[in-house]
């Protein structure tokens, strides 16, 4: 097996948890929906995303950052518009 399989089956496991990771993101949004409509609240908390994203840029080195404020956007949308 070459370096690059080698490299390829790592983000093969990667990719795996990504998407067991996304998922649980996803039903843990989807019952914040529910609470959120069964109390009246809204969906967008601007101050809660604020929050969030600050907290996770602190886990990251700085060279990914960019990119990886990209992608958390991406989920942060993605779990609002599964609430509605």
């Amino acid at each position: 097996m070459s370096e690059l399989d080698n490299y390829r089956k790592e983000i093969e496991k990667i990719d795996d948890e990504i998407a067991k990771l996304f998922v649980q993101r996803m039903k843990i949004s989807e019952a914040i929906g529910e609470y959120k409509k069964e109390n009246n609240l809204p969906i967008f908390d601007g101050k809660r995303e604020e929050e969030l994203k600050e907290i996770n840029l602190k886990k990251i080195d700085s060279k990914y950052r960019q990119s990886y404020m990209q992608l958390f956007e991406l989920v942060l949308k993605l779990s609002k518009d599964f609430q509605l």
